[in-house]
């Protein structure tokens, strides 16, 4: 058994540590402005002499990075979109290692080496030993088997769709068993799982950081306060949960003991601030070490010619597409949906909107995943060509259609439909933007009853089951995607892809079924995918983008000059 979390640790804790608020909020995308130079900087001058900044914690020397909302939790069981906080605070069983050349690779991390039975059915993990989580607890098998059954019992809770194979994991979910019969601790360093069926994706799963793995007693001590109060959320990650600030900052602390070696950077203060505008002014001034270009997209372009060598980006593991329902006409017909294929320039509104900053894709799997296929059929913008195949089926004089427009989603998006719009009409097709309020769109579309829309699909994990059965796995997926792609055979060649042990043979069917779904099919239009960019001061070495593309980071790694 492990030792139990004293109260004398506790109140240490706590006492050493700020809560000046908690609470919800939700991350939206900025749309900056165009900002004139404040300074010629950057450099963190001012960022370097931050100070306390009334956290209770002194700050001085740390590390200044900008979100332009709050997040909601620090507990990645009960959220999907706030992972900064978790990528940092806590690890996960496996990681995922990108090369110079951008190849990905999943490797060891608090698992130190694993075996996969024959039938693919059984992985045994033998963790790694001497680990230990911030509050001093040793890390050991029991914290897994903890941390995977919180997962799927937790009031609120997300990211259950992890852990969807392992066997037992739908009956803990139903409640109608106590304890996940799939996950078993065989001795204090060796955890054995047992999938339901064949997964092979199951190794990159255990990379997401929805499986961050928790202090069993420390996390159950908690109760609700796990994830909200900073003196109890504790992993065996590389910095500390100092202190939260609601809606003004966030601070994080170096550990010390971290199993890795303790990081470079004392802390990191992450400062809450909506307005985009002040985020650009204040990095220009010096007073932030780093700014996610996203949130300023207008100022992109100037930052690339002001600060080029300041600038870090990476390729985005994700996917913009667009949609053609099949239970509306005309898209029935994939001559009707070939020709939208051709109709889109796309690179034109990736030149328009992003500065081309990305690559136009042509199919279901970006650039950056694994069994991304360089060679696969490239598809052509040729408005004549679109012309003459909607002549052929039928609709010479063109047709009407709706454009779905979620009224939360960023002007970017609302600029691509105009221009969807405009390049629909030359070859005769009136499209029709309809602006739903975001919850009337998610509803709709989850229903299967919405129009074409253009959306963006970012990797959770690092394999290709990811994007190809999330849209196309069954026919709930595609329904509730307003997709409603019709081919059973199809969809069940998707979903059997997913117990393909050998790898070689399981990428290859994956690019089959890219092929048979998008070139053969039409099933949707592949739009592109974008670089990441991110503003550095001068001060700061060894920044990388999330391997993934998201906007949240990892800050193990980065140091900071004088």
């Amino acid at each position: 058994m492990k030792k139990q979390l004293s109260l004398a640790l506790a109140t240490a804790m706590a006492l050493g540590l700020v809560l000046s608020g908690c609470g919800g909020g939700s991350k939206t995308s900025g749309n900056g402005g165009e900002e004139s130079t404040v300074a010629a900087g950057g450099d963190g001058t001012e960022a370097a002499a931050a100070g306390d900044s009334g956290s209770g914690v002194d700050t001085t020397g740390f590390m200044i990075d900008v979100l332009n909302a709050d997040i909601q939790t620090a507990d990645v069981q009960k959220t999907s979109k706030d992972y900064t906080m978790p990528q940092n605070i806590f690890d996960r069983l496996l990681d995922i290692e990108v090369d110079d050349a951008g190849v990905s690779k999943i490797v060891p991390s608090l698992a130190e080496d694993w075996e996969i039975s024959g039938d693919g059915l059984e992985y045994t993990f033998h963790l790694r030993q001497g680990v230990k989580f911030q509050n001093g607890n040793d890390f050991t098998a029991e914290d897994v088997v903890y941390t995977f059954h919180r997962l799927l019992t937790v009031e609120n809770g997300v990211n259950t769709e992890l852990l969807d194979q392992v066997k037992g994991a739908s009956e803990v979910i139903e409640g109608s068993a106590d304890t996940l019969e799939g996950v078993e601790m065989v001795d204090d360093y060796t955890v054995k799982i047992t999938l339901k069926e064949p997964f092979a994706a199951f190794l990159s799963c255990l990379t997401a950081p929805g499986l961050s793995i928790y202090d069993s007693e420390a996390t159950e001590a908690a109760g609700d306060q796990f994830g909200m109060d900073p003196a109890v959320t504790v992993g065996t990650g590389p910095f500390r949960f100092a202190s939260w600030t609601f809606n003004d900052q966030l601070v994080l602390v170096r550990n010390e003991d971290y199993w890795r070696g303790a990081p470079e950077l004392p802390g990191v203060v992450i400062k809450v601030i909506p307005d985009t505008e002040t985020q650009t002014m204040m990095f220009e001034s010096g007073e932030l070490d780093l700014l996610d270009l996203d949130f300023v997209a207008d100022a992109a372009d100037r930052f690339l010619e002001t600060y080029p060598e300041q600038i870090v980006q990476g390729p985005r593991v994700g996917i913009t597409y667009f949609t053609m329902n099949f239970n509306i006409e005309p898209f029935q017909d994939v001559k009707v949906r070939q020709a939208m294929q051709m109709a889109i320039d796309r690179q034109a509104i990736l030149d328009a909107l992003y500065g081309g900053r990305g690559q136009v894709e042509n199919g279901i799997y970006p650039y950056g995943l694994i069994g991304f296929n360089e060679g696969q059929t490239k598809i052509s913008y040729d408005p004549e060509g679109a012309k003459a195949l909607l002549a052929e089926a039928g609709y010479g004089d063109g047709f009407t259609m709706e454009l779905a427009a979620d009224a939360s989603a960023s002007d970017t998006v609302t600029m691509a439909l105009e221009i969807i719009k405009e390049q629909l009409a030359a070859v005769g097709i009136n499209a029709e933007i309809k602006n739903y309020d975001e919850s009337t769109w998610l509803e709709t579309r989850k229903s299967g009853e919405l129009g074409s829309f253009m959306s963006t699909w970012t990797a959770d994990f690092n394999d290709p089951e990811n994007f190809i059965y999330t849209f196309f796995g069954n026919e709930e997926k595609t329904k509730i995607r307003s997709i409603n792609y019709p081919d059973t055979a199809v969809m069940a060649r998707v979903s059997g892809a997913r117990g393909i042990v050998n790898e070689d043979e399981r990428l290859a069917e994956y690019q089959a079924l890219e092929e048979k779904l998008i070139h053969e099919d039409a099933a949707w239009v592949p739009m592109y995918s974008r670089m990441h960019l991110w503003a550095v001061s001068k001060r700061v070495q060894g920044f990388k983008p999330v391997w993934s593309g998201v906007s949240d980071r990892s800050y193990y790694g980065i140091s900071l000059s004088e």
